[in-house]
């Protein structure tokens, strides 16, 4: 234990160190800034990304030039749009041609691998930092400061191991792996004597830990909580809220370090200044990322859809993040239908809600009832459906608990779980 205990203490110092509080204070300056001091910043840090990957890296010098673009073809932001979109194909195909610097200088890092295998891309450690930076400085508007305690339910500990205490953090680690109702009493009496100010987590796992307290009859009250990785719905939102009596906020990041949103109090996700910069073409975002030169991407199309709030005025802030757009289902003409979460938005007496397809026309909707659901919810459910995807869309209905529902192997979770051929 001695040992975990120094190896916790270094890691600790390492991320939080002198280099995170130089990029912590760099960041809260940026936030003082006005809106035109942002962008004039902007413009700087998309020439300086751009001939960076030009001089340095084989994949985008010979794009660019195959696309007539010379070294000094990009003078400020409004040149942005000579640049062509890239995809996750792209990144997939020419990995090691966008790394613009030694490969021993840097590290891999994975995407979650949710819509097939995961994508590898490099950091190294001045993005790293960044990156803990900007997650902080998020926190840390919200409450949490150093120090406090925090109950962290990732996907951190493996199978084997139920629960972990980072002294030097202060952070007590638990397994998203054994959320069940055998279990739960276990959780709440490790939870409640920790008395933590902070509760982290992806959505999923606070769902299950919420609703399995719910069903025991248990409550617990933690001020803050941070959510992250995967879509955060609403249904699974209220019932957090309800049982954990914490006020959670919604962070939404990728691997690729190319786009950060944070959701605030008004509920809408406001991007981060100076972390990219975001554009919207058919509800997709398109990022150029500031942050990591060593495996910069410029104008990459990330796959997750949003909704723009109508707010946003020249900005960039989203109402919802609607999810990965192969999050559909799949009818017999061929039409996608995304956004199912609408169906289960004001479904009553209603825990969780899953949907499978195996085959185009044909779904299969997984339920955790709650007391009191029956069949006139059923129906209500089955109606909000139909208004979505139709008459010609055959819907079965199977009721299951909450360790039915179908997760990564990290533990992550989505609504619709698509096992198409």
């Amino acid at each position: 234990m001695a040992i975990k205990f120094i190896k916790d203490l270094i890691s600790y110092r390492i991320k939080f160190g002198g280099a995170f509080e130089k990029e912590l204070r760099k960041i809260i300056e940026l936030s003082q800034k006005s809106k035109a001091e942002i962008m004039e910043l902007k413009s700087h840090e998309l020439v300086k990304q751009y001939q960076n990957a030009f001089d340095n890296t084989i994949f985008y010098k010979d794009l660019y030039q195959r696309h007539g673009l010379n070294r000094n073809s990009i003078k400020d932001l409004s040149d942005i749009h000579q640049l062509p979109i890239i995809t996750k194909s792209h990144v997939r195909k020419n990995t090691s041609d966008i790394l613009s610097s030694c490969k021993l200088s840097v590290f891999k890092a994975y995407s979650s691998g949710t819509s097939g295998s995961p994508l590898q891309v490099y950091r190294d450690f001045i993005s790293t930092i960044k990156e803990y930076a900007y997650g902080h400085f998020f926190q840390q508007m919200h409450g949490y400061h150093l120090g406090d305690p925090v109950v962290s339910l990732r996907g951190t500990l493996d199978r084997n191991t139920f629960s972990y205490y980072d002294k030097s953090n202060n952070v007590l680690y638990i397994s998203s792996y054994h959320l069940s109702s055998n279990r739960i009493s276990e959780y709440y009496k490790m939870i409640e004597d920790f008395k933590p100010k902070v509760i982290k987590g992806y959505p999923s796992s606070m769902h299950i830990l919420a609703t399995e307290l719910y069903k025991s009859g248990r409550e617990l009250h933690i001020p803050i909580g941070f959510t992250s990785s995967e879509v955060l719905h609403g249904f699974q939102k209220d019932i957090i809220q309800k049982v954990l009596h914490t006020k959670v906020y919604d962070w939404y990041g990728n691997s690729e370090q190319t786009v950060a949103f944070g959701q605030f109090t008004d509920n809408l996700y406001h991007e981060f200044p100076l972390y990219s910069h975001i554009e919207v073409a058919d509800d997709h975002l398109i990022t150029t990322g500031f942050i990591n030169s060593a495996f910069p991407l410029l104008r990459y199309k990330v796959d997750d859809v949003v909704k723009l709030s109508p707010t946003s005025n020249g900005t960039c802030v989203v109402q919802k993040i609607e999810g990965r757009d192969d999050d559909y289902i799949l009818l017999k003409n061929g039409q996608r239908i995304g956004r199912l979460d609408l169906a289960f938005k004001k479904a009553q007496q209603l825990l969780a809600a899953q949907i499978i397809q195996t085959r185009a026309g044909e779904i299969l909707v997984k339920l955790v009832p709650d007391r009191g659901f029956s069949e006139k919810h059923m129906k209500e459910i089955e109606k909000n459906l139909r208004n979505l995807i139709g008459a010609k869309c055959t819907i079965r209905f199977e009721k299951i608990e909450m360790n039915q529902l179908i997760r990564s192997p990290k533990g992550k979770f989505n609504l619709v779980v698509s096992q198409r051929d």
